[in-house]
């Protein structure tokens, strides 16, 4: 058994309860602040229909307040259980799609923006808009810890699907050269294991991604024209366990990103 690995002081992680071949063991919710703040701001409240997970973050808070929620993208194992956590403790929901924002009280809320610094429970983090898994994907960034939450954009284990077209390749590759600068950060990421680096995780996203366009292009230059079902099939025939629709979204983001480059 794998010894999870120790997270800066200013982190917390509550695991919710919703294992899936996409979730890998659940997806985490962090709760970040200096121990000796009275308030903490959580990130990824995690799915609706979920109240013991909304109860275990509030036992970690362990009466600290909730200053913000804020949200790495708009799917909803990320983002169901925000209104609830937000009506328990009056916080103000926040991400980068004005649709996934709410109101803590009266009043209106912004959304999150590139590189905007938000300030509280005795940390700082910036926000990182990171498109490609969706076009609202934000990570976040501890400078103090030096670590980067990372949603969806990074995964522990295994490759982040597109939610394509809403999410492009174009952008996705974009994201992880911008996060290759971050090399030496702790990847903190929605699900799966933390690592010490982000930069491996990174490069070998990076190396799995050319490879993939590489057998496209060859396949296209074998076969001509194909429409993303085909290339799909193609490509990804040998594994069975992939849904033939996930396949076909997966090839359509490959040819989407080839067109665009000649």
């Amino acid at each position: 058994m794998t010894t999870p690995m120790p997270l800066p002081s200013a982190v917390q992680v509550v695991t919710c309860d919703n294992p899936s071949p996409m979730t890998l063991e659940g997806t985490h919710t962090y709760l970040l602040g200096d121990p000796a703040a009275d308030s903490v701001i959580v990130v990824d409240p995690g799915p609706e229909g979920h109240p013991e997970h909304v109860r275990s973050i509030m036992d970690v808070a362990a009466g600290r307040a909730v200053a913000q929620i804020l949200v790495t993208h708009r799917h909803r194992d990320h983002l169901g259980a925000a209104k609830l956590l937000s009506s328990v403790t009056g916080a103000e929901v926040r991400g980068t799609d004005p649709d996934v924002c709410l109101p803590g009280g009266e009043g209106t809320v912004l959304p999150l923006s590139d590189r905007e610094q938000i300030t509280g429970s005795g940390t700082t983090l910036t926000v990182l808009h990171t498109p490609g898994h969706t076009s609202d994907s934000v990570c976040f960034w501890l400078p103090e810890a030096q670590a980067m939450l990372t949603g969806d954009t990074l995964l522990g284990r295994g490759t982040t699907m597109l939610d394509f077209p809403d999410g492009t390749l174009t952008d996705y590759l974009n994201s992880l050269e911008m996060l290759a600068d971050y090399d030496g950060a702790m990847l903190l990421p929605a699900h799966g294991p933390a690592h010490q680096r982000l930069g491996p995780v990174v490069e070998s996203y990076l190396d799995h991604r050319q490879g993939r366009l590489d057998q496209a292009r060859t396949l296209l230059e074998e076969h001509g024209e194909l429409t993303a079902e085909q290339l799909g099939e193609l490509m990804y025939r040998e594994r069975t366990g992939l849904n033939p629709s996930i396949i076909t979204r997966i090839a359509a983001a490959q040819l989407d990103h080839l067109n665009r480059h000649g």
